[in-house]
């Protein structure tokens, strides 16, 4: 036998051997590829349409997780016109595509939902007034392109006026914001239907800090009115820590149609302000031990509680506990038939204590 043929040889009866007594053709392992995009919705600020989506979880697998560095590329699909969703890719127009430079930058960064990403789309303003606009979107992970996302639709509307005359005032611990009431829509027709206020806020730290998460969600505006605000005033008491505040307000039509922002106002905020005091501080007899309790300050930056302490009404109260978490306390540090007095202070993230409480007073 020619020596040429004996590694073929070889290789032909170690093939035969591994799938000898097997039935059937062989199985091949099937492909992971990318899943559809998730919870596709559509919003109006501005004369912009604002997408917002998820990337799932998984790959096909449903084991392997989604690396949100290796997609390389979301393309998004529009028409002006309703249009079947297996018709969809052929018929729309591919209007945008976010390579993947830009992708990291659409990023929510929430926490809750790290997979969650935005982008706006701007438009021309006859473009918006009571007409349809259809959207869906995929993306590219790696060389594989994911399924087309569920089409989502809205029918826009001619924008409100943004804001143009924000105040800004400080007052201790709250900032305090002022504007009037928009008039108008940007193509100078009179509006009746405003719902409300749009608070955003964006912190930028004093000085660079090292922890990068940190530092990048100090560069967002994010809203922080749970409800609309329905008056042109608003308060800021979360004013916890250093840097300079930045607020912009937009206006909340009845459809949900937010107007464009209005310019930003800033102050510069270094907390030395002390937490409010604690209240309604009561004390009773427990079986060891005299217990307090009260209740906690409003303050979004408080970080403990202090308990001070005397044995005599003149006397002079002293430190009897630090670091107290809770809004209650037991004091098993005590003697049969002595009256004793206490008072609470809150202590915030910076260090600033506030005054006494109203004292309370338990003999054991």
């Amino acid at each position: 036998m020619d020596k040429k043929f004996i590694p073929v040889l070889i290789t032909v009866m170690l093939v035969l051997s591994v799938n000898c007594g097997k039935k059937g053709p062989l199985k091949l392992e099937p492909e992971i590829l990318p899943l559809v995009c998730e919870n596709l919705a559509l919003s109006q600020v501005g004369a912009n349409i604002r997408l917002q989506w998820d990337f799932p979880k998984k790959l096909s697998d449903d084991k392997t997780n989604l690396e949100i560095e290796k997609i390389t590329r979301v393309e998004i699909y529009y028409s002006g016109k309703d249009i079947p969703v297996g018709k969809f890719l052929k018929k729309s127009t591919l209007l945008r595509k976010l390579e993947k430079a830009e992708i990291a930058s659409l990023s929510v960064l929430s926490a809750q939902s790290p997979l969650t990403f935005s982008v706006e789309i701007p438009f021309k303003i006859q473009d918006l007034n009571a007409k349809s606009h259809f959207f869906g979107l995929r993306y590219l992970y790696g060389k594989k392109k994911s399924p087309l996302s569920g089409l989502a639709a809205m029918v826009a509307q001619t924008p409100v006026k943004p804001i143009d005359d924000l105040q800004i005032t400080r007052e201790n611990k709250l900032i305090k914001l002022k504007w009037s009431k928009p008039q108008s829509d940007v193509s100078g027709m009179p509006i009746a239907n405003i719902a409300g206020y749009k608070i955003s806020r964006r912190i930028k730290p004093p000085a660079p800090s090292s922890d990068d998460a940190a530092k990048t969600a100090g560069e967002l505006f994010r809203k922080i009115n749970y409800n609309p605000v329905l008056n042109e005033y608003f308060a800021d008491g979360d004013t916890g820590r250093d840097g300079e505040y930045q607020y912009y307000v937009s206006t909340m039509t009845a459809n949900d149609i937010e107007s464009g922002p209005s310019p930003i106002a800033s102050v510069a905020v270094s907390d030395i302000y002390p937490p409010e005091i604690p209240a309604n501080l009561v004390s009773f007899k427990g079986g060891d031990h005299l217990f307090l309790t009260w209740k906690a300050p409003g303050d979004s930056d408080l970080s403990h509680y202090r308990i001070y302490r005397k044995s005599t009404e003149e006397g002079e109260f002293t430190l009897l506990a630090d670091q107290v978490t809770g809004n209650q306390y037991k004091d098993k540090d005590v003697k049969k038939g002595t009256l004793y007095f206490y008072v609470v202070t809150a202590v915030d993230n910076k260090g600033n204590e506030s005054q006494y409480s109203t004292a309370a007073k338990e003999e054991f």
